[in-house]
């Protein structure tokens, strides 16, 4: 299985038929999955002092992530059946 397929199932297990459908059909939904993921993973990177924290780009990674959640939400939402 793909590990960014995985990784979004197990952050948005309540949509996890919503993922199987999209997934492989839908290009964008796979993009901002990725990106997603890739955001999250430069935040726990900031976070865990790895990667040296600017506090502007901490915000912006926060916002990125926050918009890209609601857009992933959007497209498991009007998916559901």
């Amino acid at each position: 299985m793909n590990s960014v397929k995985a990784w979004l199932q197990d952050r948005f297990p309540d949509h996890e038929k919503a993922i199987q459908r999209l997934w492989g059909v839908d290009k964008g939904f796979e993009a901002t999955s990725h990106e997603l993921q890739q955001v999250e993973l430069k935040l726990d990177r900031l976070n865990a002092g790895v990667d040296p924290a600017d506090p502007n780009e901490v915000d912006r990674l926060k916002s990125r992530r926050d918009a890209l959640s609601r857009e992933l939400g959007m497209l498991m939402g009007s998916n559901l059946r």
